[in-house]
């Protein structure tokens, strides 16, 4: 079972939490990208709730926060996600879709659902993997559906080819 229940809903950038929001605009006006409202093409917003566990689980796993806001956005060029959580504040994370690969991802053990994100990933030098958590309302499976799209349409996957001695045209 999933260590946090997840709800997500489908909103204007304008109706996140006002920390979520803030960290976006001063994102924004940093990056000159403009204004949230009108060059954010998808955004939700998920609230995660961490689930009471036994005392050995709880023991294992640590503290945590109890409770995790994330808003994500998806804009022409990039994926954004920013987390307000109650043990580490608020964290801004963006990808250039040129440089990443997403997936859906669901976990048939845990239960647990979001989209995975391979690539570059906001100051990283190097390719990294992130996971961006979700409930299963379908506005999160719309939202993991759009930035598979929009990642595919400027960063089409590559085909290989299979060398001739693998095929049977000789």
């Amino acid at each position: 079972m999933s260590r946090y229940h997840r709800t997500t809903r489908e909103c204007p950038v304008s109706e996140f939490r006002p920390a979520l929001y803030q960290a976006i605009r001063d994102y924004f006006q940093t990056q000159q990208l403009g204004d949230p409202e009108t060059e954010v093409l998808l955004c939700c917003e998920t609230t995660s709730t961490k689930q009471p566990a036994g005392r050995l689980a709880a023991w294992l796993e640590g503290g945590g926060a109890v409770t995790v806001y994330m808003g994500m956005l998806l804009t022409l060029q990039q994926l954004i996600w920013v987390r307000d959580a109650d043990d580490a504040g608020v964290v801004l994370t963006a990808a250039d879709l040129k440089q990443i690969r997403v997936r859906a991802y669901a976990s048939p053990l845990t239960g647990d659902a979001g989209l995975e994100v391979f690539g570059v990933i906001g100051d990283s030098k190097s390719r990294v993997r992130g996971y961006i958590g979700m409930g299963p309302e379908a506005a999160a499976q719309k939202f993991c559906e759009a930035v598979m799209q929009a990642v595919e349409a400027v960063n089409p996957p590559v085909k290989r080819k299979l060398p001739r001695w693998l095929t049977f045209d000789r």
